[in-house]
């Protein structure tokens, strides 16, 4: 997909018009002046014509006051321009991001998405000022001042037509040592980024273990690797200062050196080289307007690539088209296989699983720790597309539906489970948008929620700070049973939902589950023997194979797999396998 990145100019596109020419109009009248005040010099004091230098001196004043109205026009509508957008790209990437799979952002990282998202934007927003305001003031300044030196001596303005050129060149040269720098130092800061971000999430556990020293020396490492690269590309560009300067006193020099010998020879006025002289100047000033633009161009290069890499990129999900009016809830898998993204070739995490559930069944998956459970269920609302064979809802291919559509009948309860900053109605009302007081109160009380809720001051009102640090574990993820609750799903998927509450509670969870499971069909992942004893049908994973399925009855009567996952969480440890006899 093409994307092209004038495209963010949006409904600032009269900004970027008018601040330009108010910019060329504002240098056109400074380039003026220097060439009235030649005239005063030759026409009026030279010449001893009071009334014209009173003439050209309102002249003067007027076009200062009228440039100094355009520039302050300009840089109102400049920063205007600049800022929205700013404002519409970063839109645009968060909108982007949103598309993305699960392997999409494994595969870019979060620290590199929040990088591009922020830093990166911010520096095109800052570029695109400078473009508007300096990338078209200093080529004005450049070529009318030039032109108007022609018009007024081509001989001396020689000097400047030999230095311009060679200018440029040395620009040209810096930035070029330059580019590679900045992309490697844009790299440094997503690895900076990551060691902040996995340390805040992680700070409890830092704590726990005592790691502050390893993590603060970690963090250094990356802050010093950002540093190092900064320094090296900020002393190649501070070579463009002594260049620059070196070829503008070269050129005063040179017309010095021709410029008085041409006034002592007549060719030329006192009041012209006193005009090509202070020409020198704005076009000194105008190249090094231009040269610190092309400066920041060459940083801002490597951030328009790297956010045009996450604009252009096709997510590896991509939405059907049909958009079901009611899901029942069958589910199956036909003879699938998943591998994820890097992983080592022939290290498969679902191997050939084909699997039978029929809507409104209770169903429960167990099975070793890193035997695939999770990556089963995510296979369902499509956060992972299988690699081989295929996932079906009521018959059809996951693949078929819209994504939307598809996830609207699927409530999950993630491992990790997440709420966000807001009240917990707001939470709530993720999973129904419209529901009532009544709703709210009934999903908590499904969810053993309601009791500890209602005791905090403000009930529903109560604010949660960001990830409901808050509450305990086993609070949010009632809360998070709660939500999925209300949203009524046609498939309920529970992942290891139940891990962090007592065993009173989830039985009362489990009572709730089997309400649920007869208005919509039950996957539930879990470690636990007594979460899957009331199941319809249990599912042993093992290596990422569907090792055997059945009730609890029959699987502690023939299947090994089951049976050591028993006899790990009795205490005493044999007595159900014995008498399984």
């Amino acid at each position: 997909m093409d994307v092209k990145l004038t495209s963010f100019a949006g409904q600032y596109k009269r900004y970027f018009l008018a601040a330009p020419i108010l910019t060329v109009v504002e240098t056109s009248s400074e380039l003026l002046l220097p060439l009235m005040m030649g005239k005063i010099v030759d026409e009026g004091i030279r010449q001893e014509n009071r009334s014209g230098i009173f003439l050209i001196g309102a002249a003067m004043l007027a076009t200062a006051l009228g440039g100094l109205l355009c520039g302050i026009l300009s840089a109102r509508f400049s920063s205007r321009a600049s800022q929205g957008y700013g404002a519409n790209l970063r839109q645009a990437l968060f909108e982007k991001i949103q598309e993305f799979s699960f392997a999409d952002i494994d595969s870019f990282s979060t620290a590199s998405l929040v990088t591009r998202c922020t830093t990166d934007a911010r520096q095109i927003q800052e570029v695109a000022l400078q473009i508007i305001r300096m990338l078209v003031r200093a080529p004005a300044l450049l070529v009318v001042s030039l032109l108007i030196c022609l018009r007024l001596n081509r001989k001396l303005s020689c000097v400047y037509l030999a230095a311009v050129p060679v200018l440029f060149l040395l620009v040209a040269g810096i930035m070029h040592a330059t580019r590679p720098l900045y992309g490697m130092m844009q790299r440094k800061i997503d690895a900076l980024n990551a060691s902040v971000q996995e340390n805040m999430i992680g700070i409890r556990v830092v704590k726990t273990f005592v790691r502050t020293a390893l993590e603060k020396e970690k963090f250094r490492r990356a802050n010093d690797a950002v540093m190092d690269t900064a320094v090296h590309a900020g002393a190649r560009i501070a070579l463009m200062h002594p260049c620059s300067t070196a070829v503008f006193n070269a050129t005063a020099i040179g017309l010095y050196w021709v410029g008085g010998h041409m006034v002592g020879s007549g060719e030329l006025l006192s009041g012209e080289l006193l005009t090509f002289i202070s020409y020198l100047n704005n076009i000194m000033f105008s190249v090094m307007m231009f040269t610190m633009v092309l400066t920041r161009l060459s940083r801002v290069q490597v951030c328009l690539a790297r956010c045009r890499e996450v604009l252009t990129h096709e997510p590896d999900i991509r939405s059907g088209s049909v958009v079901p009016e009611t899901v029942r809830g069958s589910i199956r898998m036909e003879h699938v296989s998943f591998r994820y993204p890097g992983a080592a070739s022939g290290t498969w995490a679902l191997s050939d699983v084909t699997l039978d559930i029929a809507a409104g069944e209770f169903v429960a998956i167990i099975g070793p720790t890193g035997c695939g459970k999770t990556t089963l269920v995510h296979l369902i609302p499509r956060f992972y597309d299988a690699a081989e064979g295929c996932v079906q809802i009521d018959g059809r291919d996951v693949r078929d539906y819209d994504l939307e559509a598809l996830r609207s009948h699927i409530g999950i309860v993630l491992q990790n489970n997440r709420l966000f900053s807001g009240t917990i109605r707001e939470n709530l009302l993720w999973g129904a948008p419209d529901a009532g007081e009544e709703e709210l109160l009934q999903a908590l009380r499904d969810a053993q929620a309601e009791e500890f809720v209602l005791g905090f001051p403000d009930g529903l009102d109560t604010r949660m700070d960001q990830g409901g640090v808050n509450v305990s574990g086993g609070q949010k993820q009632r809360l998070c049973i709660a939500r999925a609750l209300l949203k009524r799903p046609a498939i309920l998927i529970l992942d290891d939902a139940t891990s962090a509450v007592d065993s009173t509670t989830e039985a009362r969870l489990r009572a709730a589950f089997r309400r649920a499971h007869r208005r919509c069909t039950v996957l539930l992942v879990t470690q636990k023997i007594s979460s899957v004893r009331e199941a319809d049908r249990i599912v042993v994973l093992d290596k990422g194979a569907v090792h055997a399925v059945g009730t609890h009855e029959q699987l502690l009567r023939s299947d090994p797999v089951y049976q050591e996952i028993c006899r790990s969480q009795q205490e005493g440890g044999e007595q159900e396998v014995e008498h399984n006899g």
